[in-house]
């Protein structure tokens, strides 16, 4: 069998798309425990939190956003250009508005949330999926952070 050079452009593509789809939102639970050191030692994660949602568009050292029972948090990782790194969070008391920017449509676009903390900084939580999966992920992070913040 013969194939041309759009044929294997086309199979590369596919495989390309297949692999980067790999991530998905994942619960706490499905993470290993190498995985919460790798959160702990970014400052993210305390001993008795626990993590509610997670989700990356990178590798796992690269990339990280998720829910927990105390905070919302963000994490990049650039090995090579280390001004472009980021680790941010925000505890749920210290979080004055969430935004919502649902791109689950786009095809080269996270959807997001932008948090506002009481201080006026900002950042923002991706997710990626589609539509069922990205409102999934916003609804329990602005639930989780009206119920402990209301406490």
């Amino acid at each position: 069998m013969r194939y041309d050079q759009t044929s294997i452009l086309t199979i590369l593509a596919a495989v390309t798309i297949l692999i980067s789809c790999d991530y998905g939102t994942r619960t706490g639970a499905e993470l290993s425990q190498a995985d919460r050191d790798h959160i702990k030692g970014l400052g993210l994660l305390d001993e008795e939190e626990n993590i509610i949602l997670f989700d990356r568009q990178s590798d796992f050292k690269t990339s990280g956003n998720f829910i927990t029972d105390k905070r919302l948090a963000s994490y990049w990782i650039d090995k090579r250009d280390e001004t472009e790194t980021s680790v941010d969070f925000g505890l749920y008391s210290e979080i004055d508005t969430i935004l919502t920017k649902d791109l689950s449509r786009a095809l080269t676009f996270a959807s997001y949330l932008e948090v506002v903390k009481n201080d006026g900084k900002t950042f923002k939580v991706y997710v990626d999926g589609d539509s069922t999966e990205v409102r999934t992920f916003f609804d329990r992070a602005i639930s989780e952070w009206r119920n402990r913040n209301n406490r």
